[in-house]
């Protein structure tokens, strides 16, 4: 009876390879399809991964053919000041089954719709183009026409001047900001859902801070993120573990102090590992062989295999022992599948 009902608990369940399939899918579309800046980019002060922007989100929502459905709750507070909490809830266009919920909030207490930095007006005109003028123009108050202003001229404790108030005050017009807060809401709570739904928060996220940036036209990103259940597989790991391990012999040996000027491959870091500051250099012949090999195995099994050595693109492996492991992998599989000689 127990097996019975354990056979039918998961008779629906994805197997190994339809969830390689989908993450490669993602990837692909990353890559293919995406553009950092507008799809998905760094967010600043939050570190240096990736986080999925709503029109990233959107274009996952039509890969994975997800409809956005949205509850709206609203509560108000002293001083006009609203919050607005959202659930998202995606369905499945063709079948019509809820597939899953993210939330979101937006409030005019979030510190960038409460504060507004205050800066001295002209009362004449109104702009905020007010500085202190010169010892020997006369002191006082101007009305900066560089700035916008009308050109008049105040005393040193002219009231209309000194009595306003300046720098960080609330922002009185708080309900211009509601539609702003709601929109915000509105966002989060869609990229929120869409993460869960498509299971896609270890490769792209909205608060996580472990991705690493790598170059390839443009600035695009790692999608595997550095974890050590997710660490490079196969054989080109153990490549890059044996080339990082010094021998005994080497570890023991003290450097030599030179005063010689270094070669310019070694300042540029192009011997041994890379310098995290610096660009490895291009393969051409190596991404030539492998943009070959894509063609010919299919993108699907492309994706997996460099997946599975823990990059997302040829030019995610920067040594030629790293290289030279992911292609004889993916000839292989090509070679297996009678595709190449």
């Amino acid at each position: 009876m127990n097996d019975i009902a354990k056979s039918e608990n998961f008779q629906n369940a994805l197997q190994p390879a339809e969830v390689v399939n989908q993450v490669a899918l993602i990837q692909q579309v990353m890559h293919e399809v995406m553009q950092d800046g507008q799809h998905y980019g760094l967010i600043p002060g939050c570190g240096k991964k990736p986080s999925l922007l709503k029109p990233g989100a959107e274009k996952l929502g039509m890969v994975f053919r997800l409809a956005p459905e949205f509850k709206i709750d609203k509560e108000d507070f002293p001083g006009g000041h609203r919050e607005y909490i959202i659930t998202c809830t995606m369905i499945h266009i063709p079948t019509g089954k809820i597939w899953g919920q993210g939330v979101g909030s937006g409030s005019t207490l979030e510190s960038k719709y409460r504060w507004r930095d205050a800066k001295r007006t002209c009362p004449k005109c109104g702009a905020e183009a007010i500085i202190k003028g010169k010892e020997e123009y006369g002191g006082g108050w101007v009305c900066f026409a560089k700035k916008g202003g009308c050109g008049a001229k105040y005393g040193e404790n002219d009231k209309g001047i000194v009595d306003q108030k300046i720098g960080r005050i609330e922002n009185e017009d708080i309900a211009d900001c509601y539609n702003t807060v709601l929109k915000i809401a509105k966002k989060r709570a869609q990229v929120d859902a869409i993460l869960t739904c498509t299971a896609a928060g270890d490769l792209f996220t909205q608060d996580i801070e472990d991705f690493d940036p790598a170059v390839f036209g443009g600035t695009v990103y790692e999608v595997t993120a550095k974890t050590e259940t997710q660490k490079p597989s196969g054989k080109a790991q153990e490549l890059k573990t044996a080339k990082a391990e010094p021998s005994p012999k080497q570890a023991s040996a003290p450097k030599p102090v030179s005063t010689q000027t270094q070669p310019a491959e070694q300042k540029l870091g192009l011997q041994g590992e890379e310098t995290p500051a610096k660009k490895a250099p291009q393969n051409f012949e190596y991404l030539k062989k492998m943009t070959e090999l894509k063609k010919l195995v299919g993108d699907a099994d492309y994706y997996k295999i460099v997946g599975g050595n823990g990059g997302m693109h040829a030019t995610d492996f920067t040594t030629r022992a790293a290289q030279e492991a992911v292609y004889r992998e993916l000839r292989q599989f090509a070679k297996d599948r009678g595709l190449v000689k």
